[in-house]
């Protein structure tokens, strides 16, 4: 049975078992955790949980979905670098402030559990907008390293230092990550417009946990 997901009552229940999942895959190995455990740490019934997921896998799969999405939907920000047109850029800033906030999720589903769900969707995505974005501003330039190449070079290197930071215990703050990235990025800048401007490193404002 569908639930609406623009219910606040089913964003609570949403949000108290994406909470317990992750509380549980800090204890335990993901096949270990079943349905009566997840609900019984989220304080609702199993009957409440079949309301929203068909089983476990689908509750897991779309609660790495929501969370990937919210992450893009706070990331994204609009650039006047066209003229013609606005564009979408990935902020360093928020993207390094919301991974702080919500350490817990992140540290668990890309260092604990390893969770290869959660990297390709974040991977895919990432290289989805990058993509996006060169067909926008690179349409008559003739790229010295192929796009597909590009992409999977910064999307791989861009997840990793993310893991390694959180692994780290981000022992450096989401400004200096913002600062180190821009400046390491700028580094591979050359005369044609590339993918490093895709990456937009200013460092104001602040964001709100999920």
């Amino acid at each position: 049975m569908a639930a609406n997901k623009t219910d606040p009552r089913v964003i609570k229940t949403r949000n108290s078992l994406r909470k317990a999942l992750v509380y549980l895959m800090r204890r335990e190995k993901l096949e270990d955790i079943s349905v009566q455990k997840i609900t019984e740490t989220a304080n609702i019934t199993r009957g409440t949980f079949y309301l929203h997921y068909k089983d476990k896998q689908d509750f897991i799969q779309s609660a790495i979905q929501e969370i990937v999405d919210d992450f893009f939907n706070q990331v994204m920000i609009d650039s006047n670098f066209s003229k013609e047109r606005t564009v979408k850029v990935f902020s360093l800033r928020k993207a390094f402030q919301y991974i702080e906030n919500n350490a817990d999720i992140f540290d668990v589903l890309l260092n604990n559990e390893k969770n290869n769900f959660f990297y390709e969707q974040l991977y895919n995505r990432l290289a989805n907008e990058m993509t996006h974005f060169n067909e926008q501003v690179n349409k008559n330039q003739q790229l010295k390293v192929p796009l597909n190449l590009q992409i999977s070079f910064i999307d791989s290197a861009f997840l990793g230092l993310v893991s390694r930071w959180l692994e780290d215990g981000m022992i450096y703050t989401p400004r200096y990550m913002t600062q180190s990235v821009a400046k390491m990025l700028d580094q591979f800048s050359g005369k044609n417009v590339s993918l490093v401007i895709f990456f937009d490193g200013e460092l104001e404002g602040t964001l709100e946990k999920i």
